[in-house]
């Protein structure tokens, strides 16, 4: 009997313990504040690293092999555009150049006969056609002897048949009409002789033209390939193409230098950068180009000189993302970068090519604007109205479970971008529509007044509070917060 009464007096005791506990309020919620805020200046800003480079820079190679027999300059020289910079060995190069201009000689040479060719032919042109003359005149005379003589023989003929005259004068009359007769076929046949004479001379002549015409391409064909040789030995004399700082020498006097495309670096002899104007070329992230315009200003530090900040203004924006061998076929699921240029303003002449820069890009600025820490803001899937606006939840009664949302519920839910405020020991979740991003604060635009107290942190509170719930002031938390976020501002 007496062990039964200390059993029930054991879970009576039990269920007190558990009912206080239930009515006994939670402690609160240990949070960090900060106040909405007006400042007078909030910019936001995308930072990216990169390295220095001088905006116009050459790579110099060698165009022809050979021995560096000369070597003018070293590394951190100063040039001038048009200075010897090295000579390459020109013996056989020169050889050529003499072999080739012999050759010019030869063929103007050529070139010279062949006209004397053209101008004798003409002038056997011109005698046969004098000789032409001369035949046509013969045989116009022949033609009149012949006439003569036919006319003569045929009154003598007349006369011979009514026995006027005698025989042996006609036979006299039909020789001299017959001897006409063949003096004009002789004439004739030196006519047409003659004028195939002058034929063959025109041949001539055109056949000497030509061969004229052929000498003469043959001398600009020399010509071509003097020109080519001469062109070869000019460059094994190689001279600066800008004004600028030898940034890199790669030879030595003796060493054989190596013809090559640009993008071989075995082949690259020096480097030679125009160091008035630097740039800082940077690798922006996809999620932050989209904010960076030509004209942005910005700031540059460099590792090397620390604690030193280089004005700026953007200058180019790439307009596709950088390949990098390593993305491969993962090149779509990875986070691509795009590149930048910043034209530092006023270099200092200390600068070098490669030094590690960091460029911070003005991308926007608001003067006179409220703001509040950027990890107060915070998104939550809440209740509107038709008209997409938060409807403030009501303030949940002590013990009551909350309730499961259905499927009608859940029609009437948005996330919404907003901030928790510290209203009499509660968190009161705000929509914020917000604006520029600045490095540590963010621009509040609707939903906030200056004064406003706004929960700030943990992250880890933060990302798990809810609205009504009992918090309350970290005053270590409070204090380390505010004197960071002083350092920053």
């Amino acid at each position: 009997m007496k062990k039964k009464t200390v059993l029930i007096l054991i879970a009576a005791a039990i269920g007190v313990a558990i009912t206080l506990s239930a009515l006994k309020p939670k402690d609160p919620i240990k949070v960090v504040t900060a106040k909405a805020e007006r400042v007078p200046e909030l910019k936001s800003i995308v930072s990216a690293t990169g390295e220095l480079r001088a905006k116009e820079f050459v790579d110099i190679q060698a165009e022809v092999p050979g021995v560096i027999t000369e070597l003018l300059v070293r590394e951190g020289d100063v040039v001038k555009q048009g200075d010897v910079l090295l000579r390459i060995e020109d013996l056989q190069f020169g050889t050529e150049v003499d072999s080739a201009r012999a050759q010019v000689g030869a063929g103007e040479a050529d070139a010279r006969n062949a006209e004397v060719g053209v101008a004798t032919a003409q002038a056997n042109l011109a005698g046969e056609k004098t000789a032409l003359a001369g035949v046509k005149v013969e045989f116009e005379q022949a033609r009149i002897s012949r006439d003569r003589a036919e006319q003569s023989f045929r009154r003598k003929e007349e006369m011979f048949q009514s026995n006027l005259i005698g025989g042996e004068e006609y036979e006299v009359a039909v020789s001299e009409a017959r001897l006409a007769q063949q003096r004009y076929e002789w004439n004739k046949a030196r006519i047409e002789q003659a004028e195939a004479n002058v034929r063959a001379m025109a041949t001539r002549i055109d056949a000497a033209v030509a061969a004229k015409e052929a000498a003469c391409s043959r001398v600009e064909a020399a010509k071509a390939g003097l020109a080519r040789v001469t062109d070869v030995l000019s460059k094994t004399v190689i001279k600066s193409p800008l004004s600028g700082l030898i940034t890199k020498l790669n030879v030595e006097k003796g060493e054989r230098a190596v013809p090559g495309i640009q993008s071989n670096p075995i082949s690259t002899l020096m480097t030679i950068a125009d160091m008035s104007v630097i740039e800082a070329e940077i690798q922006v992230d996809e999620a932050d180009i989209v904010h960076v315009t030509i004209g942005a200003p910005a700031e540059v530090e460099l590792d090397a000189i620390r604690d030193v900040k280089f004005a700026g203004v953007v200058s180019e924006i790439g307009q596709s993302p950088i390949q990098t061998v390593n993305q491969g076929n993962n090149s779509n699921q990875e986070g691509k970068d795009f590149k930048v240029v910043v034209r530092l303003t006023s270099p200092p002449p200390t600068l070098r090519p490669g030094f590690t820069a960091t460029a911070d890009i003005v991308t926007a600025v608001r003067t006179d604007c409220l703001v509040v820490p950027l990890q107060a803001l915070t998104a939550r899937e809440v209740e509107v109205d038709a008209a997409g606006k938060y409807v403030e939840p009501k303030e949940p009664v002590a013990g009551e479970q909350e309730k499961s949302l259905g499927h009608k519920d859940r029609q009437n839910r948005k996330e919404i971008e907003g901030v928790f405020l510290m209203r009499d020991g509660r968190a009161r979740f705000r929509p914020a529509k917000t604006g520029i991003t600045g490095e540590m604060d963010i621009e509040v635009l609707e939903g906030l007044e200056p004064g406003d107290e706004v929960v700030s942190g943990p992250y880890q509170v933060l990302r798990n509070l809810k609205e009504w719930d009992h918090i309350a002031l970290d005053e270590k938390r409070e204090s380390e917060t505010s004197r960071r976020l002083r350092k920053h501002r």
